[in-house]
């Protein structure tokens, strides 16, 4: 029997913790696709702007702060939540949190939005784990 075999509460408070660490977020096809349409960035606006290429990857470029990109210090938001890459709307649902107990337990930590809001249940986690590779 795994954790979340009776599924987990989540609820994105907007803190902006998963925002601000080291690391990429990793943009794919229909990602750039939901960003042209609902940002209004055209795809040069977002190549020279925005976009970064790591490993063969497109990735947001660094803020240089360890921010993402498009997060607003000053609203505490970002900039593009409806158009917002697959990577940040499966969150917290991601294999490498799920794949042991105590990985996930340590997420709780800085998440403050799991085991609050609604209850995902387990089909629809391990949906979520299949749209973010």
């Amino acid at each position: 029997m795994g954790f979340y075999d009776n599924g987990i509460k989540f609820e994105c408070k907007q803190c902006g913790n998963c925002c601000n660490v080291q690391g990429y977020v990793f943009i794919f096809p229909n990602d750039l696709d939901r960003l042209i349409e609902k940002s209004g960035f055209t795809l040069e606006e977002l190549q020279k702007t925005y976009l970064s290429t790591v490993d063969g990857y497109t990735v947001f470029r660094d803020a240089g702060s360890g921010a993402c990109i498009f997060w607003d210090h000053i609203v505490k938001g970002c900039k593009i939540y409806e158009a917002r890459p697959t990577q940040c709307r499966t969150f917290p649902f991601w294999k490498t949190l799920l794949y042991k107990k105590a990985k996930w337990e340590k997420e709780t930590e800085t998440c403050h939005g799991i085991g609050s809001g609604r209850l995902y249940s387990f089909e629809e986690i391990e949906e979520l784990k299949i749209n973010y590779k």
